[in-house]
Formats: structure tokens, sequence, C-alpha cells
């Protein structure tokens, strides 16, 4: 093997290596991305569930609420019944028809305010039985949601663990990778994907460059197709290299 033919042979090397390395920072930022939207996900379910238990919340909020005001009119009625018994209490010491009218006047306005009272109970208690009947179903629903959520965020923090493993193995394949390159490629290519948005290896179509779709020479386009020589776009500076279409599947002949 004479000097050219070794030089070109270690290029052929290095440019399917650096090709290699491309698939897997392709891999390794396609993971990452993965990783870093999973916890976004939980949390927006989290936020969700927790959206619809504040609805269990207020309904719970609203019950106690109704007990309240009914052990409150239940207080009220009675203070009103000892008000309307100590009042009776002063008939049979009335001397005049005057005193006597009064106090029937008073013992009418404290039966009207007993009334009001009453009904005003009423209206609770059916507000407040509505409102438990309401309980279960919504319980229910809640508690099927929350179950939802359990299974979802079991899946998800399993899916993180498995792309979390598939990431530190992309890595490690990386670093194994590197060592097989030369540095001085190494140090080009990290400069070019920092600069070119991760992407430092394109392909090449016809003689146009699909990184930045720039035209090159027609030899250099030709050296890139027969894979022999490691070229850089002079437009973007990215890598070149050549990946063949899938020739077009022909039907098969059907058997007469």
């Amino acid at each position: 093997m004479n000097e050219e033919t070794e030089k070109r042979e270690k290029e052929r090397v290095q440019l399917r290596n650096l090709v290699e390395l491309q698939k897997k920072d392709n891999e390794i930022n396609d993971l990452e991305k993965n990783l870093e939207i999973i916890p976004g996900q939980i949390a927006s379910a989290q936020k969700e569930l927790e959206g619809k238990k504040g609805k269990l919340n207020a309904l719970q909020e609203e019950i106690d609420s109704l007990k309240k005001q009914r052990s409150q009119l239940e207080q009220d009625a009675k203070a009103e019944a000892d008000h309307m018994a100590k009042t009776k209490s002063k008939l049979p010491t009335v001397k005049t028809n005057k005193e006597y009218t009064a106090i029937l006047h008073e013992t009418d306005a404290i039966q009207t305010k007993i009334t009001e009272i009453e009904d005003k109970e009423l209206e609770v208690m059916e507000l407040l039985d509505s409102k438990d009947q309401e309980r279960p179903g919504l319980e229910a629903e809640f508690k099927g949601e929350e179950d939802q959520f359990n299974q979802y965020k079991q899946k998800k923090e399993a899916e993180q663990a498995r792309v979390q493993k598939e990431l530190e193995e992309a890595k490690a394949q990386r670093a194994a990778l590197v060592k097989e390159i030369d540095p001085k490629f190494i140090t080009r290519y990290d400069k070019i994907r920092k600069l070119r948005e991760n992407v430092a290896v394109v392909s090449i179509k016809g003689d146009t460059c699909q990184g930045c779709h720039q035209n090159m020479q027609p030899q250099v386009a030709l050296e890139v197709r027969a894979g022999e020589r490691l070229h850089q776009c002079q437009s973007c500076d990215r890598f070149l290299c050549y990946i063949p279409e899938p020739e077009p599947q022909t039907e098969s002949a059907v058997p007469k």
C-alpha cells in the first residue's frame, strides 16, 4: 500500500467514524430531550389532578359551611324558644289589658322569628342533603382519576429510568467512538457542532451540501461520493459524507 492509498484509507475510516459519531450525538440529543420533558409531563398531569381535587375540596367546604349554618340556626331557634317561654311566664302576673296585649304582641313577634328560623333551617338541611348525595359520586370520580394518574406516573417514571439508562449507554458508546478518531478531527467536529446547531456531519445530494444547501466543486462532490477523502463544506464548514438513496422498490410480477 503506497502512501497516498494509506492516507485515503485513514481518511475513509475517520469519515466513517465521524458519521457514526454524528449519529450517536443525534441519539444522545434526542434522549436528553425526552428526559427533560418527562418531569414536566408528570407535573402537568398532577396539576390537572389537583384541579379536580379542588372541586371535591370546594364541595366539602360548602358542606362544612352548611353544617355550621344549621348548627347556628338550631341555637337561634332554641334561644327564641327560651325567650318565648320566659315571655309567656309573665302572663299570670299581668294586671291590665294593656300589659296583656303587649305580651301577646311580643309572643307573636317571637313566633314569627322562630318560624323564619325554622324555614331557613329546613332550606339549609335540604341543600345539605343534596350536597351529601353529590359527594360520593364526586369522590368515586376523583378516585378513578387518581388511580389513572398513579398509573401514568409509574409509566413515566419507568420510561424516565429506561431513557436514563439508554443515555448513559449512548454516552459510553460515544466515548469509545471518540477514541477511534484523530483528536484534531474531534476538536474540529465539536467546534462545528457548537456553531451549527449540533450538526457537524451532513450528507450531499448531487453537488449540494444538505447542511447549508450550497453547491460545491464537482471534483469535491465526486470524492465525497467515493468516500475516499475527508472534505468539509466551503460554506458551512461541516464534514461531508455521501449516503446513497434507497433504490425504489419494484412490484414483483403477479403469477397468472
